[in-house]
């Protein structure tokens, strides 16, 4: 397979236009190659140990934030992209038995930063527009009336509804967060690892996300549940087990998915 080093992925962004890569061909792969991507994840974590334990439960603690604080998750939306793409970087650059530093991870970053952002701020509007939808399916009535003298009207009422009017809120809350996900996974990595453009990493990993469904499914059913079972979980085991194992496998199988989807054999 063919690997982009840092020096490769750091182009100023005056010169990306004219150096931009074509982006590959996401391919359809089964549902077992989650356990590699993983495999291949505590292989390079292995090399830096302290590092990636450091990484795993910085992601975590901000999970944790978020959870207390949900305000903040349109900001953490927007500056997830170059959590991701740093991750990314220091994971393609491990599993090459190559030497690197931190301040060469955020110099390789701060060249894309630009198109990293514009990704976060793509995810931030979809979630937006999500919840617009969401608001409107379950906390807006329209009634259609007319009026003595025949006039047509139409009466937009907003309220909150409570028991079995909305009973199916929750899941639908978290399914629209299914957009944001499919632009996150994928798009940091073909930016920083392929010099793509934000609109064409954007479409190749909505594109990938839905060629791989099976996984794809697999892990809505994991989010849901997880949101599901969140009340019944005390706070305390949430951020001390479930939070950090939950971003440990995320953490851990982002490079080995990006091999396994958009890799050269």
């Amino acid at each position: 397979m063919k690997m982009h080093y840092l020096h490769d992925s750091a182009v100023p962004n005056g010169a990306r236009n004219t150096q931009d890569s074509r982006v590959p061909n996401a391919r359809a792969i089964g549902m077992a190659s989650f356990a590699g991507w993983l495999e291949e994840g505590v292989r390079i974590a292995r090399v830096r140990p302290v590092l990636w334990l450091a990484a795993v439960l910085a992601c975590a603690d901000v999970s944790t934030l978020l959870g207390l604080v949900p305000s903040l998750l349109m900001l953490a939306m927007l500056v997830a992209p170059i959590a991701i793409a740093a991750v990314v970087l220091m994971q393609e650059r491990s599993g090459n038995d190559a030497r690197w530093s931190v301040s060469e991870m955020v110099d390789a970053v701060h060249a894309h930063r630009n198109a990293l952002l514009t990704i976060g701020a793509c995810c931030v509007a979809a979630t937006y527009i999500g919840q617009l939808i969401l608001f409107a399916a379950f906390h807006v009535s329209v009634k259609a009336s007319v009026a003595a003298n025949g006039v047509h009207a139409l009466t937009f009422a907003y309220a909150t509804y409570h028991g079995a009017d909305n009973a199916l809120e929750p899941l639908f809350n978290v399914l629209i967060h299914v957009v944001p996900v499919a632009l996150l996974w994928f798009a940091p990595a073909l930016v920083v690892l392929n010099n793509a453009s934000p609109a064409n990493a954007i479409t190749a990993s909505v594109r990938a996300v839905v060629r791989n469904w099976p996984i794809a499914c697999l892990g809505v059913v994991a989010i849901v549940a997880g949101a599901l079972l969140v009340p019944f979980v005390p706070m305390l085991v949430c951020a001390l087990i479930v939070t950090p194992l939950t971003t440990a496998l995320i953490v851990m199988s982002l490079y080995g998915s990006y091999r396994g989807v958009f890799g050269e054999r």
